[in-house]
């Protein structure tokens, strides 16, 4: 299969790897969608050696918003089967700590946690091999690109959403309408609460707009303060 790795300084190389076969709790799947991060481009941008330790890019495959269809699974697999569509999470912990016990991945201590695209091979392939515990199963109404966008960069928009505890009584100011920022604010939106958006890029101002958020402010322009 042919895999995608970066290099730094603003090269890529497409490399052969042989497809991997699953393990057990291990699911081999097809790539349909595997989106581009913010931390992806600074991999891709920067010196190859970005990041220090256990959460530097180790040279594997790229890709941490994944979405795909099982195309086989390993012994002891008990929720998934061929041919389901699944959302990877981006991290897999080591599931026995009280992190990932408590569905805390992205909080795991142990040496086993990694990252799909940073410590362990990700979705910039024809294929991922994925431990069952990090799937999401992927509705029926969503499209793989939808799952993409789930797997990191929707999801943290969501989680913010959520813990802040959004309504229809709320107002939210959202600073950035970058691809996190945007989710947040159409999120926000569809939880009942009006939402202000506040960018400087006029093409993320506009797209912003296209997608339904009226209410922005161009902060190359205007003095924000005043305006709100």
């Amino acid at each position: 299969m042919t895999g995608i790795v970066f290099l730094g300084d603003r090269q890529l190389e497409l490399r052969e790897f042989p497809v991997p076969e699953p393990g057990y709790g291990q699911v081999l799947v097809r790539m349909k969608a595997s989106s581009l991060c913010g931390s992806d481009l600074r991999a891709i941008y920067r010196s190859s050696n970005w990041g220090t330790g256990p959460e530097a890019y180790q040279s594997v495959i790229g890709g941490h918003e994944p979405c795909g269809i099982i195309e086989r699974v390993g012994p002891g697999v008990r929720r998934f089967q061929e041919g389901d569509r699944v959302i990877m999470y981006h991290i897999a912990g080591c599931g026995l700590c009280h992190d990932c016990r408590g569905g805390w991945m992205i909080s795991c201590s142990s040496p086993q946690r990694a990252a799909y695209g940073w410590q362990r091979d990700g979705g910039h392939a024809d294929f991922l091999l994925a431990e069952e515990r990090t799937l999401v199963a992927l509705p029926d109404e969503l499209t793989y690109l939808d799952g993409a966008m789930v797997a990191c960069g929707g999801g943290t928009a969501y989680a913010a959403c959520s813990r802040a505890n959004v309504s229809g009584r709320d107002v939210v100011l959202v600073t950035g309408l970058g691809p996190v920022g945007l989710g947040i604010a159409l999120l926000c939106k569809a939880m009942g609460a009006r939402v202000v958006g506040v960018e400087a890029v006029p093409e993320r101002l506009e797209l912003a707009q296209r997608l339904g958020i009226t209410d922005v402010v161009s902060s190359a322009e205007k003095n924000v303060v005043d305006v709100l």
